[in-house]
């Protein structure tokens, strides 16, 4: 099975397509819900992201740009990953790795999850993607910010 890790900028960007309504967040939760990437797959969402979502659409909207408040990505192949005692427990042996040494706050969660899961960390924050690739797998979305050069990680498929 294949596993994401969604950092708050990846869950964002699903909403924020560009001038042409291309967005590298939704085309990827997409092709993985069409089968585009092939197998078993889970989408892992943090609870902090929770909050730290609705606090970016609060700042957006106070800045006058159109997102949606309410969107739902919970379906079979999503899941809610609980930050509590056991994750800390897990992850405190990452804290000071190269690379994860440099992450603050969240960023460091969504990385400890990535690294404790297998999974690929979906980000489009360059900063979490750089440090974070040295220990992960990352899908830096900002490299498929106009077509889903993401695919290339991939492999050979449909």
């Amino acid at each position: 099975m294949i596993k994401f890790v969604w950092d708050t900028s990846a869950i964002i960007n699903i909403k924020e397509p560009n001038e042409h309504g291309y967005s590298p967040g939704h085309s990827l939760w997409k092709d993985l819900a069409d089968g585009w990437i092939k197998g078993e797959y889970r989408n892992i969402l943090p609870t902090l992201a929770v909050f730290e979502v609705n606090a970016t659409v609060s700042k957006l909207e106070r800045k006058n740009k159109p997102i949606l408040r309410e969107f739902y990505l919970l379906d079979d192949n999503t899941s809610l990953y609980d930050i509590d005692k056991n994750l800390i427990q897990n992850a405190a042996e990452y804290f000071t790795l190269d690379g994860f040494s440099f992450l603050y706050g969240a960023d460091l969660v969504f990385a400890c999850i990535a690294h404790i899961e297998d999974a690929y960390l979906v980000t489009m924050d360059g900063k979490l993607a750089f440090h974070a690739k040295k220990h992960i797998k990352v899908v830096d979305l900002n490299e498929s910010k106009d077509t889903a050069n993401y695919r290339e990680l991939f492999g050979d498929q449909p």
